[in-house]
């Protein structure tokens, strides 16, 4: 029986079978023990529950530096994806949704107001008149669902508008 100011010692198992618990080499199970993971029991011996213990947390470690050096890649990354679109934006690669609206609105609004007293100009026989406005009504309410779906398409980053077939 052992005094009560001694703890108990487990199970002592030697490099070589630590290193065979392990899956490891003798060499691996050393640098655990330089690296304060795991205690000698004596020369070149170790306790069991030292030895799990240990490993667990040589791991847990080897986990958390991972996870710290993936999380600053991602962070890196990020940083290099905001300077790649900001020197876009610069050399006006990229321009800003707002502009691209702004844009598409302008050229909306002279293309409409172009149209509107062009059956005027054309022709002074109303009834051609009224035929060539029905023709140019439906030809800006087209625009006007395209340009919609244009401004719609930008804000979410897809691609141009496939074209409407004529009516």
């Amino acid at each position: 029986m052992a005094d009560e100011g001694e703890k108990p010692r487990g199970n002592i198992v030697s490099v070589t079978q630590a290193a065979a618990l392990c899956g490891r080499s003798t060499q691996w199970v050393h640098q655990l023990a330089k690296g304060g993971y795991i205690t000698k029991e004596g020369h070149g011996s170790y306790t069991l529950v030292s030895l799990v213990r240990g490993v667990i947390a040589y791991y847990e470690d080897l986990q958390s530096k991972n996870s710290k050096t993936a999380s600053a890649s991602r962070a890196t990354d990020a940083r290099t994806r905001e300077i790649e679109l900001r020197i876009k934006e610069r050399s006006r690669e990229l321009i800003p949704i707002e502009d691209a609206r702004a844009e598409i609105a302008d050229w909306t609004s002279a293309f409409r107001a172009e149209l509107q007293g062009l059956a005027a100009r054309f022709t002074r026989d109303m009834q051609v008149r009224r035929r060539l406005e029905q023709e140019i009504d439906g030809a800006l309410e087209r625009l006007s669902r395209r340009t919609s779906e244009a401004e719609q398409a930008l804000a979410f980053g897809e691609g141009a508008v496939a074209a409407e077939p004529e009516a």
